[in-house]
């Protein structure tokens, strides 16, 4: 009998030990944060809208550009201001580069039972000519 009472009290013991386990008795830290930072210390927000200001500090946090779309705008304007030279620049005269097309072979057998395995092969659909020149003028 002793073991039983023995045994039923340390089960009741681990039992209110894990009811109460994350209660105050086993966890010292106070759970209710509150800002306490002073105007001049910053501001009180969450890691990732803090990671977007600091990201990206002349946006809002709510809008975060997209990489892709970002550096598709800076391509696009690097080419114009390559062209917009080009075209101030009236004695260089450039040369269009030709349009080449990649055809897929697929496996194919021969007529003498030869096994073609698959390979590109590549046609020129149109060839270089030059422009922003003045030979048409001629």
């Amino acid at each position: 009998m002793n073991i039983i009472n023995l045994i039923v009290s340390c089960s009741s013991f681990l039992f209110l030990v894990l009811l109460v386990g994350c209660g105050p008795v086993l966890n010292p830290y106070n759970e209710d944060f509150k800002c306490r930072a002073k105007d001049d210390a910053g501001e009180c927000i969450d890691t990732p809208t803090a990671y977007q200001k600091a990201r990206y500090p002349k946006t809002e946090a709510a809008v975060i550009p997209d990489p892709a779309e970002t550096a598709q705008k800076e391509l696009q304007e690097n080419r114009y201001k390559i062209v917009s030279e080009l075209l101030k620049e009236e004695t260089k005269p450039l040369l269009q580069p030709p349009k080449i097309l990649r055809v897929l072979l697929l496996p194919y057998k021969g007529e003498d039972e030869e096994l073609f395995m698959s390979r590109y092969v590549y046609l020129k659909i149109e060839d270089s000519q030059w422009v922003l020149t003045d030979l048409e003028e001629q």
